[in-house]
């Protein structure tokens, strides 16, 4: 009887997987992109001369060049510290997991990927970074996404495992839970588990304000899957209003729930829509509008109160979302800035007083917070990537004269952000990194390109956003472990000093016009124009704005101030008179308040405090050659993800935590011919050519010979 049994599930499972062949290539290839924690996602491959390393904690395993053992000790501390707070709300401890760190690439980011299992960190910080170390927002971030999926892994059926490895958790992951509520969670948990994070951010917040008083409340569809007739903030901001507020309205167990189900629960595929629905009464949509519908009343009330002082419009509508930014007025009537739009590529522009704009440069891939520019010259660091490994590049500071229509260039030693170049246009001033995490300011001479002055402060802090005050003074924002402070450094002596030892939330753009240093900050709860006296240190706020300015630009005659201020369809250029009996001393100014991240923080056990850890843990070499294979995953049927395959038969897939092996293995049956095959195929990555073997062993169903 039991062989009856087993021939019908044989035929059964057959006729399932055929029917199910075409589904499951389209799930794949849909949830296969940057943060899909896909599977077989390959990020790129480091350079080959690099000695690696690894260390081991209780719940991490650090793979790490050897030039970065002390970084790689402090940052196992961290994580270690994070492990207890980041798993808190979710009710579960994971397993250990591979951390591996690209140090070499001029890039920033970290993910946590599934087959196979490891998570990223892309070690570069960069200009835009919030007011916190970069590490320990990865630490946060991408530990809590360790934990979602670990969560649901865990409570995944056992024949799901057995059938399909580590694949198989990914691929459910990704069908039960939307972005927003995966990216959602985890930027709620940078917020609430710190002082700072995206949930403490205007310009993170600011889009969804503007989007929803300016144009209103879009469809759930519609604000979840974009639009390509209006600009939708992406699934980041909308988790974290979405995910965040129902959170708090009703307890942190809500979404705990919804990660149980997604791995108890793994045929349902509507975890989420149930949970919601059994907890709120309301479906995702309906849930979607009750939460936004209360933040249109909050958003509109404030509106309503905002007051304004006159302003020019510099910058004509435009018909997809624009905006300018990095400004700089030529003359009293011409103004330089940086455009971006969705059916442009991104240039230097120039703009009259009647709002006509001439182009003046395409320029390459640009980090952020890094063009500018000084009399005729345009200035940008652009980014040049390494023509076979993905996991290195460099840097290039180019300058266009505008006027004459030449460039000029000059090659840092390190990794070089926001070039600001000096008033007498001899000197420029660039942040820099290296390798292992030193952060530099940096001064060039642009006639040679040589290295003139380099020097840092003593707790090694990350630097941002130099612009020149005279020829041998400097103002910088100082990223400190209380958060970012405003700081002046004297090229003679290379002393950075702070000049405003006081919490103002997020600083950028500054702008130094005489005795007057401009600046951005968030200290109102928007990003608001204020100015410090160099001498006096007295602060003011210039202008506050409905949503949100960036970039200030003193006009030459001193009377007007040119901004960047945001709209739902994008940041336009307007110009506000400079009115000093209307200014607001700080001591005036409401700081603001951030009420959804204090109701998240109560709901966690603490703040995490990053104290430098003591421990010194065990590490060794990582033996590039030893860990060329890591079976991660297989199926009951032949699958190539490089090929997009899926054939009955059988497979076995490896992938190596560096990403320079991939292995399948596997036979698959032709049903047409009646016949199966055998099938090998390997990638190795790890020199610069890549070696590609294949190998295939089967008959067809009929052989011809001379």
């Amino acid at each position: 009887m039991w062989l009856y049994a087993a021939a019908g599930f044989f035929l059964f499972y057959n006729s399932y997987i055929w029917s199910m062949k075409k589904w499951i290539l389209f799930l794949v290839i849909t949830s296969a992109n940057f943060f899909a924690f896909g599977q077989y996602f390959q990020t790129g491959q480091d350079p080959a001369s690099i000695r690696w390393r690894y260390l081991d904690t209780k719940n991490f395993q650090l793979i790490y060049p050897g030039y970065y053992e002390s970084e790689a000790q402090k940052l196992a501390g961290k994580l270690e510290t994070v492990y207890p707070y980041g798993s808190y709300t979710l009710q579960h401890n994971p397993r250990k997991i591979p951390v591996v760190l690209h140090t070499r690439t001029v890039r920033s980011n970290g993910l946590v990927a599934w087959a196979p299992r490891r998570s990223e960190f892309f070690t570069t910080p960069h200009q835009s970074v919030y007011p916190q170390d970069w590490l320990e927002q990865l630490a946060l971030h991408e530990f809590r996404h360790v934990v979602q999926i670990n969560k649901v892994n865990s409570h995944l059926p056992w024949w799901i495992r057995m059938l399909l490895g580590e694949q198989g958790t990914a691929l459910f992951f990704g069908l039960h839970l939307p972005w927003w509520l995966i990216e959602g969670d985890a930027v709620m948990t940078e917020t609430a588990l710190s002082s700072a994070g995206r949930g403490r951010l205007p310009s993170f917040l600011s889009e969804h304000r503007a989007q929803v008083v300016e144009k209103g409340l879009f469809s759930y569809d519609k604000a979840y899957f974009g639009s390509y007739k209006h600009y939708v903030p992406n699934h980041y901001q909308l988790g974290y209003h979405l995910a965040g507020n129902i959170r708090a309205r009703y307890g942190p167990s809500l979404w705990e729930e919804v990660f149980t189900r997604a791995g108890s629960k793994p045929l349902s595929l509507t975890s989420t829509r149930h949970v919601l629905k059994s907890r709120t009464g309301m479906h995702t949509a309906g849930i979607y509008h009750s939460v936004f519908d209360s933040l249109k009343n909050v958003w509109q009330r404030e509106d309503e109160a905002w007051q304004t002082v006159s302003f020019e419009i510099r910058t004509r509508p435009a018909g997809v979302y624009t905006s300018y930014n990095h400004n700089y007025w030529a003359n009293d009537s011409v103004v330089y800035t940086y455009k971006t739009a969705f059916d442009e590529v991104p240039s230097l522009v120039a703009i009259d007083s009647h709002g006509n704009e001439r182009k003046i440069v395409v320029p390459g891939t640009i980090f952020q917070e890094s063009v500018g520019f000084s009399g005729e010259w345009a200035i940008w660091s652009e980014r040049i990537p390494d023509l076979r490994w993905q996991h290195s590049g460099s840097s290039l500071i180019r300058m266009y004269h505008i006027s004459k229509r030449r460039f000029h260039e000059i090659q840092p030693e390190l990794k070089a952000f926001s070039p600001a170049l000096s008033p007498d246009q001899l000197r420029l001033a660039v942040v820099e990194t290296d390798n292992t995490n030193r952060y530099y300011l940096s001064v060039y001479g642009v006639a040679g390109g040589g290295l003139i002055h380099r020097f840092q402060t003593p707790e090694n802090e990350y630097l941002l956003s130099p612009v020149w005050i005279s020829n041998t003074r400097l103002a910088l924002v100082v990223l400190t472990g209380s958060g970012k402070r405003l700081a002046t450094a004297d090229t003679r002596t290379g002393e950075i000093s702070l000049l405003l030892n006081k919490e103002s939330g997020d600083i950028r753009h500054l702008h130094a016009a005489g005795e007057w240093l401009y600046y951005i900050a968030s200290w109102s709860g928007k990003n608001s124009l204020y100015r410090i006296h160099l001498t006096t240190r007295q602060v003011e706020q210039v202008y506050e704005p409905r949503f949100g300015v960036d970039s200030p630009a003193l006009s030459p005659d001193g009377g007007t101030i040119l901004m960047s201020d945001y709209t739902s369809d994008g940041f336009r250029l307007i110009e506000i008179p400079l009115l000093p009996d209307r200014h607001l001393p700080l001591r005036e100014v409401m700081p603001g308040r951030y009420l959804l991240a204090e109701a998240l923080a109560e709901q966690e056990p603490g703040v995490v405090v990053f104290a430098d850890s003591t421990t010194s843990y065990p590490s060794g070499k990582y033996h590039k050659g030893s860990h060329l294979f890591n079976f991660h995953s297989w199926a009951p049927l032949f699958v190539d993800p490089g090929d997009y395959q899926f054939l009955p038969g059988v497979s076995l897939m490896s992938q190596n935590l560096l990403g320079t092996t991939e292995t399948i293995l596997g036979y698959d049956w032709d049903a047409a011919e009646r016949t199966g095959r055998f099938t090998a195929r390997h990638s190795f990555q790890g020199w610069y050519p890549v070696i590609d073997l294949r190998l295939t062993y089967g008959n067809r169903a009929s052989d011809y010979g001379l």
